[in-house]
């Protein structure tokens, strides 16, 4: 075979995941006197893409040994040292580009591009893009992507909202993890029209491409946006695939949705199917629901609470006695105040101020 015959050989050998193979190709064309730059590179872009990362260093340093490294060489070590978020030794690796006098390309910047975002230095990303920009090797498709990613993670909403028009319909029809991270952006963010934002995206993944991650996201957005409707339908659905929110924070917000809608009977039903389904139960939600049965004068059944958080192994805390304390002097039940004040010095809690005044 040719040298190039032998390289690619070597390549896709690597892509099936036969590394084995293509050892044994390069080792046959270096015994037939090709041992070239091409098959180097062709066999350190083997062992990059089945992740061998030191067998891959350690070929490079063999291969200075014999030929001299190109371009291609250098690219396949910015994109080794940009996966593993090593920056220091991708930007070397850069420096040894401009030393060894040969023009970075393409590939080169967006290598760059896709190490600073790997390694989340936005700055330092948004720096290459302009270079790219103003310099002779302008961005690509390829470049925007990185970029568009990165707004996201970084959680520019803006900026990733104008790369996003450069390639919105390469992204829509090819991309759908892109998709998902901006819409992880705008959970996140604080944009006003962010629902109908994300309602759009979600029209793009496809219904069978379900991630639990996003699910959660979406709940916590519904219930931030007191869409009460939409948060119990996602809610529901969660139960249905047995996915499970274990953040407090997210607890929290559908507690508060909640509480805003004097919605007792509801967090009721939350409650027990998140007992049930293993969900991060906190002790707020009990309190809440106690707060909400005492706001209606339904004693008894605020009372009912502590039993529930008995059986979820929650302990009462000072809170606790102090929101039933507050009920029962609020509908002037004096010796109910007097066993909660009683409670309250058994467990060591401080005493409100007003609980022996006549």
């Amino acid at each position: 075979m040719e040298t190039d015959e032998y390289a690619k050989g070597i390549v896709i050998s690597g892509r099936v995941k036969d590394v084995d193979l293509a050892v044994e190709l390069f080792m046959e064309a270096a015994s037939a006197g090709r041992r070239t730059t091409l098959m180097y590179n062709a066999l350190m872009s083997a062992y990059l893409y089945n992740g061998l990362d030191w067998k891959c260093r350690k070929l490079f340093i063999e291969m200075k040994k014999e030929v001299v490294p190109t371009i291609v060489t250098y690219n396949i070590l910015t994109s080794l040292y940009g996966r593993l978020c090593l920056v220091p030794y991708m930007e070397r690796i850069f420096l040894e580009i401009k030393e060894a006098n040969l023009s970075p390309n393409i590939t080169t910047y967006n290598n760059l591009i896709s190490g600073y975002v790997t390694a989340w230095q936005f700055d330092k990303m948004e720096w290459i893009y302009a270079f790219m920009v103003q310099g002779p090797v302008k961005p690509d498709i390829q470049t925007h992507f990185y970029m568009l990613r990165g707004y996201a993670h970084w959680k520019k909403v803006d900026k990733m909202e104008s790369i996003y028009e450069l390639v919105k319909d390469h992204v829509n029809e090819k991309d759908v993890v892109l998709v998902r991270t901006m819409i992880a952006a705008y959970c996140d963010s604080s944009d006003a029209d962010r629902v109908r934002k994300i309602e759009a995206l979600m029209k793009i993944i496809p219904e069978e491409d379900y991630r639990a991650w996003l699910h959660v996201k979406l709940i916590n957005v519904y219930a931030q946006e007191n869409l009460i409707e939409h948060m119990q339908s996602y809610i529901n659905d969660a139960f249905n695939r047995n996915t499970r929110v274990v953040t407090k924070n997210v607890m929290l917000s559908i507690i508060a949705i909640f509480f805003r809608c004097n919605a007792v009977e509801e967090l009721a039903k939350f409650l027990k199917q998140a007992e049930s389904a293993r969900w991060r139960i906190c002790r707020s939600l009990y309190h809440c629901k106690m707060v909400m049965y005492s706001s209606q004068n339904r004693l008894e059944e605020m009372e009912k609470v502590l039993e529930e958080m008995e059986q979820s192994n929650i302990d009462p805390s000072k809170k606790t006695f102090l929101i039933m304390y507050r009920a029962y002097t609020d509908y002037g039940h004096r010796t109910k105040v007097e066993q909660v004040v009683g409670a309250m010095f058994k467990h060591g809690f401080e005493i409100p101020e007003d609980a022996f005044s006549s």
